[in-house]
């Protein structure tokens, strides 16, 4: 049996059957304010605290920005500061990112590849075992060729293989509603994928749920779970959390 990296959100790692297989690369998809970048941000935040070196690459907000919005949602995640100062948690946004985006020679076509080793040079220089991106959807936006945005996704995730990390990676997708989700060809490259859904009609209050596609490496649950996001993580209401 492989060896497994706990979440840190108890109800997830029951469905994991014990937590993701070490090394695999995860995708977490979602439409708009299903709470990817936070349960990217708890991921991070518990491996911290029992002792991995976790990097937050941010391709959309400013590293500040990220760390208010965590403060906000998790008020009862205390240690936050200790950990960004002893470099257990590492928060790059858009502020530190030397180049996010570059232009080819002819100026008419977008590469995530300077990107791309940006990523590996910063894992190698903490010697990070835990990383998050949120969300690799940017490159989609830039990218518009559908074969050299799959090229781009494959050069991410051996990247990641090579450097021997445990991601997650998030991802937009066009609506929260399970009953329309589409499974992008790209969704394959990746070792797992995670699914967060707003269920229920616009009129009512919609659900926030959570479903397992895939999990290279383990057994796991295909059920889809409700959730909550909690001043002390997220936590899923089917499945009791450890206290």
């Amino acid at each position: 049996m492989r060896e497994r990296v706990l979440t840190g959100i108890d109800g997830l790692d029951k469905m994991l059957n014990g937590g993701i297989p070490k090394f695999n690369q995860v995708v977490i998809a979602g439409g708009p304010g299903t709470g990817k970048t936070l349960l990217c941000l708890e991921y991070l935040y518990k491996n911290a605290l029992a002792g991995e070196t976790c990097i937050l690459f941010s391709l959309e907000e400013e590293s500040k920005m990220i760390l208010e919005n965590m403060k906000e949602a998790y008020g009862q995640f205390s240690e936050i500061d200790r950990l960004i100062a002893e470099h257990k948690l590492i928060i790059k946004g858009t502020d530190q990112a030397s180049s996010l985006i570059q232009k080819d020679k002819k100026g008419n076509i977008f590469t995530f590849t300077t990107t791309i080793a940006d990523i590996e040079s910063v894992i190698i220089e903490y010697s990070a075992t835990r990383v998050a991106i949120d969300s690799v959807s940017v490159m989609k936006l830039f990218v518009k060729d559908p074969f050299e945005y799959r090229s781009v996704s494959t050069s991410l995730v051996t990247m990641l293989r090579k450097q021997n990390v445990t991601s997650l990676l998030s991802m937009e997708i066009e609506t929260p509603e399970k009953e329309k989700l589409i499974f992008e060809p790209e969704f394959f490259i990746y070792d797992g994928i995670i699914v967060m859904y707003l269920s229920g009609a616009v009129e009512e209050n919609r659900v926030p749920t959570v479903e397992i596609i895939k999990m290279r490496g383990t057994p796991h649950s295909f059920s889809t779970v409700p959730y909550e996001i909690t001043a002390n993580g997220i936590n899923l209401l089917l499945i009791p959390r450890r206290e």
